[in-house]
């Protein structure tokens, strides 16, 4: 009878033991909406280097079509950190999502392109008066488009304007079903391939430094600060990786099947991978948000465009990295 009894209280005790293991592996659980672009590499790099377990977090990631994708699976409650650019967030912004900007992890000056049907270069000028181009509304292919056609003195309200998801835009220009696409990488070079010698880019200075972020919806960093905490470092770790083993971090993306090693070779130099909060962040934003505005895309009702300082927190950076905070942001 002792030894029933002794028995069933060691096998409740495991059983206990095992399901606050199962408790606790739940509670450190991060939902982390990514799009697969060279700009998401940090949280590529800290997912296959173990960094986020390292700091006790265990990552899920949740693969978006784009970063205004992931914005929204945020602001939605599908996920607890996304990586994009800062042009979701301005949206987000103006929607009154509870989310913050917690550090900028990469720019590029050349990430975006503007690709076009050969026909539409006649005697080597541009001809887009009229002319169907397909983009992702409300993201950085989306503003990048309307720059393109000022900086080209077209009016962006003379284009037939075509939205659709970004992982459509290279075969809807290759079949003809539009004459021009404004993308971001690697979806362009993607493009490029599939038209072969139908399909060219059109060469302009850098118009737009576009900056990929990690934002954490507000209730989760509220909740699980400690959380947060383990995903910056890691995230620290994997930008420190990515500078000292470029030729590892770009293995992985030539393993993902994310990028060609030409690309790599092409337009590495491009990217710059730095955990930061920059001031140029918050005016990058505020000039968007103008030509949001400007342009019909948000509420002409709307009273004021979104003080952006309170969609960014530097709290978890400047206690990791304070010298990476720039002084707007204390």
């Amino acid at each position: 009878m002792k030894q029933f009894q002794l028995s069933t209280w060691i096998y409740s005790l495991l059983l206990a033991l095992l399901l606050a293991a199962q408790s606790a592996d739940a509670a450190d659980v991060v939902r982390i909406a990514v799009p697969p672009t060279v700009m998401s590499l940090p949280v590529y790099v800290a997912t296959e280097r173990k960094f986020f377990e390292k700091h006790q977090v265990n990552p899920v990631l949740i693969e978006c079509s784009s970063g205004q994708d992931c914005i929204k699976a945020l602001g939605q409650g599908k996920a607890d950190l996304a990586s994009s650019s800062e042009l979701p967030v301005m949206f987000a912004a103006y929607d009154n999502n509870p989310i913050s900007v917690l550090a900028t992890l990469v720019t590029n000056k050349d990430d975006l392109k503007f690709l076009v049907s050969r026909n539409l270069l006649q005697n080597g000028r541009l001809s887009l008066a009229g002319k169907r181009i397909g983009y992702v509304p409300k993201s950085s292919s989306h503003y990048y488009m309307d720059t393109f056609l000022l900086f080209k003195g077209v009016d962006p309200q003379q284009v037939i304007k075509v939205p659709m998801a970004a992982s459509e835009l290279p075969q809807a220009l290759q079949q003809g079903r539009v004459d021009a696409i404004s993308i971001w990488e690697p979806m362009a070079e993607q493009a490029l391939q599939l038209g072969g010698r139908d399909i060219v880019q059109v060469d302009a200075p850098r118009l737009y430094t576009q900056t990929f972020n990690v934002s954490v919806r507000n209730q989760f960093k509220n909740k699980h600060a400690a959380q947060v905490r383990g995903v910056m470092k890691a995230l620290s770790e994997a930008v420190d990786y990515i500078r000292d083993y470029p030729s590892r971090a770009q293995a992985l993306l030539l393993r993902k099947k994310m990028v060609s090693q030409e690309h790599i070779e092409k337009n590495w130099n491009d990217y710059t991978f730095r955990m930061t909060l920059q001031q140029s962040l918050v005016s990058t934003l505020q000039g968007q948000a103008r030509w949001a505005m400007r342009e019909g895309h948000v509420q002409n009702n709307l009273p004021k465009e979104p003080e952006y300082l309170n969609y960014i927190d530097a709290s978890f950076l400047r206690e990791h990295k304070s010298d990476q905070v720039d002084f707007v942001y204390r």
